[in-house]
């Protein structure tokens, strides 16, 4: 498994929300929340869809949102290139190829 972040900007005067992300890197891509319970961390998928307001934005990263790459199609390496497909609730979509970096 691995984990895709990213600034979404709206630059609309619209809400929208990321509802799906589809590609070939994985057998499933999901947009998850890290969340703190009681003290344990804990991963769960976003129902519903990710919210992007209007003119705003909302920040993917470590400890938070995320595209979950769950089931990956073969090995990734820093350097690779993975390309994902976002797709919002107003019907817009936005393809994505994104570098493989090493965690920190």
């Amino acid at each position: 498994n691995s984990a895709i972040y990213m600034v979404l900007r709206n630059t609309s005067a619209d809400a929208d929300k990321l509802v799906s992300a589809e590609g070939d890197v994985a057998t499933a891509i999901e947009i998850h929340e890290t969340s703190m319970d009681n003290g344990v961390m804990s991963m769960h998928q976003v129902e519903g869809g990710l919210e992007v307001p209007a003119n705003g934005s909302v920040e993917l990263k470590p400890g938070g949102y995320h595209v979950m790459l769950i089931g990956l199609s073969g090995a990734l390496k820093a350097g690779d290139m993975v390309s994902v497909k976002l797709n919002f609730e107003s019907g817009a979509s936005v393809d994505l190829t994104v570098p493989v970096m090493d965690p920190k």
